[in-house]
């Protein structure tokens, strides 16, 4: 009987897979887990450290720090392997977060094995120790145990470690026992002028899918191709050779770094090669018994089998996982633009959707789909929404940025800022404050803002003098041409007459978009005041920071002028009201 090894290798895939998790402080890598690994900046980085520490005669602790599923343990495993005459010498304390005795805490456990670093042994101590952490266990042994390390936690504090704001980029120290690489300070994708790059998410997806030896997917792959007798109604198949397509996995990689800026999405590798599991194979098929598999694709309708594909499958099961719900949201059925709006007036008008489908969809992805298009076997829905998510995938760059105006602009952007370019902080800095004096409603003049006076106002609006001085932080502009270590916001400063410190507000993805909304005339409700609780504080901190003497005023609603009445104050301290 046919053998399925196919099912068997992309299972491996999998977070439960057995292949998901590394041990870290050994060289457990098994083959799969080899083939698949991408050498990235933060383990070279590491590899020096590690290189550099093991030369040393004094205590050595290198922090590997991280969030979960980051890959920690997975490169720990690999640098057995690849340095292992270096990395003989350091003991490696891999999870942090698990306790050796069921009469000590994690933290206890943590206390021990960093004993040699304590203030009062560190001096005397030769220990070498690899120590992979989480930030959230690190920050929670420091309020614990700070007292006894006060030279670790000034070393954390020094180098920011424990601060999401900030990037360090360090220099080996080869007098300080103490070292780290920041796996949150390194990202998915990276920032270039032609926009996000992501050398991982493209690398996973492409050894996935390589017709090469040394692919065991792949092999298995042909196997089944050849031996199955329901291979070419299979959706798992098709989904398969759809990815080998670069073009298609190029729109993948830029969907989930989209969900990343967009939702501030943590995506771990571990949580990524469960997502490519989850999108060739589907979640409704017994692909796990292959006789009732075989079954159900003999009695499978064309709509079915379309609902399995990935240009429909990808934007469908938002409960499958975070990375799929954030996907959803994206589904280009959402977010139209002229020139598609005007193809589908004839897709839906036309007695024959194949016609209209094989002027638009390329032809070696209709080879397989065509004979399956028809009014008599798919809704006039299911038939645009094919329609629409199938041009998707091989629309032009130009196309995208036609429906997604402000992603484009936003990443651009961030590129620039991350290089110090004046012109692109110019710009985000006069977005703040353009839409911050437009917050409560459009003045109508220049230097005022609206006042909130908490409730409501339909007939009289009270305009206020209105001015902000940024606190820059200059640095020499750069020209990376690749960006790898950034925050995934813009981080900007304001002086405040009545604080010695800048005040300090983030701009992320969503906020960003809605600044612009706002210069486009979109007003602020309820809801969004309370989703930008600091940037609603800063606005306050503007308007209370003027001149409190100043002249208020009056604009009654609907009224031709822009103000209708002034209210001051002068010298002597008497109010003048009057008639503009």
């Amino acid at each position: 009987m046919f053998n399925n090894e196919f099912f068997f290798e992309l299972q491996k895939l999998r977070e439960s897979s057995k292949n998901a998790v590394a041990q870290g402080n050994s060289s457990s890598l098994d083959y799969f887990q080899e083939y698949l690994h991408v050498k990235r900046e933060v383990e070279m980085d590491l590899s020096e450290k590690i290189k550099e520490c093991s030369k040393s005669s004094k205590a050595e602790l290198i922090l590997v720090c991280g969030n979960v599923g980051d890959g920690k343990s997975h490169i720990l495993s690999h640098l057995n392997n690849e340095l292992k005459e270096f990395i003989d010498v350091f003991k490696i304390h891999n999870d942090a977060t698990e306790s050796h005795n069921p009469k000590e805490t994690s933290n206890d456990t943590l206390n021990r094995v960093l004993d040699d670093f304590k203030d009062i042994n560190i001096k005397a101590s030769k220990t070498k120790l690899i120590l992979a952490i989480n930030l959230g266990t690190l920050s929670k042994f420091q309020e614990d145990h700070e007292s006894d390390y006060n030279q670790l936690f000034n070393y954390v504090k020094e180098q920011n470690i424990l601060d999401a704001d900030v990037i360090c980029h360090t220099i080996n120290n080869k007098k300080c026992n103490f070292h780290h690489v920041n796996f949150t300070d390194y990202h998915m994708y990276s920032l270039s002028s032609e926009g996000p790059k992501s050398i991982i998410i493209s690398t996973l997806l492409e050894r996935i899918v390589a017709n090469i030896r040394e692919n065991p997917i792949f092999a298995a792959y042909e196997n089944y191709v050849e031996y199955f007798e329901c291979a070419e109604m299979c959706p798992i198949k098709f989904n398969y050779e759809f990815l080998m397509k670069v073009e298609n996995r190029d729109i993948v990689i830029n969907l989930i770094i989209q969900t990343i800026v967009k939702n501030k999405l943590i995506v771990s590798v571990r949580s990524l090669l469960n997502f490519f599991f989850e999108l060739i194979v589907p979640i409704n098929l017994s692909w796990d018994n292959l006789e009732v598999y075989t079954s159900e694709l003999k009695k499978q309708k064309e709509s079915d089998f379309f609902l399995n594909i990935i240009p429909n499958y990808l934007f469908e099961h938002p409960e499958l996982s975070s990375l799929f719900n954030a996907i959803s949201r994206l589904d280009p059925c959402r977010h139209r633009y002229e020139g598609l709006d005007s193809t589908l007036i004839l897709l839906i008008n036309s007695d024959n959707p194949k016609d209209v489908f094989t002027e638009n969809i390329n032809k070696a992805t209709l080879e397989v789909l065509n004979d399956k298009i028809s009014r008599e076997s798919l809704s006039r829905e299911e038939i645009t929404k094919l329609f629409i998510r199938l041009k998707y995938f091989q629309s032009s760059e130009r196309s995208h940025k036609l429906s997604n105006t402000y992603y484009y602009e936003f990443m651009s952007l961030l590129y620039d800022f991350n290089n110090n370019k004046k012109t692109a902080i110019k710009e985000v800095y006069k977005l703040v404050e353009e839409s911050a004096r437009r917050w409560n409603g459009d003045p109508k003049k220049n230097n005022r803002v609206v006042v909130n006076l908490g409730k409501n106002q339909l007939k009289y609006r009270i305009l206020k003098e209105f001015s902000t001085k940024p606190f820059l932080d200059e640095k020499p502009e750069t020209n990376n041409p690749l960006v790898t270590k950034f925050i995934q916001e813009f981080t900007l400063s304001f002086k405040l007459k009545n604080s010695d410190m800048p005040y300090k507000v983030h701009i992320d993805y969503r906020l960003y978009e809605m600044l612009n909304r706002i210069l486009k005339g979109y007003r602020p409700n309820k809801k969004d005041n309370n989703n930008n609780i600091s940037f609603v504080s800063l606005i306050n901190n503007f308007i209370g920071d003027g001149d409190s003497n100043s002249m208020l005023e009056i604009d009654e609603v609907n009224i031709g002028k822009p103000a209708d009445y002034a209210l001051s104050v002068d010298s002597f301290g008497g109010y003048k009201f009057q008639l503009l």
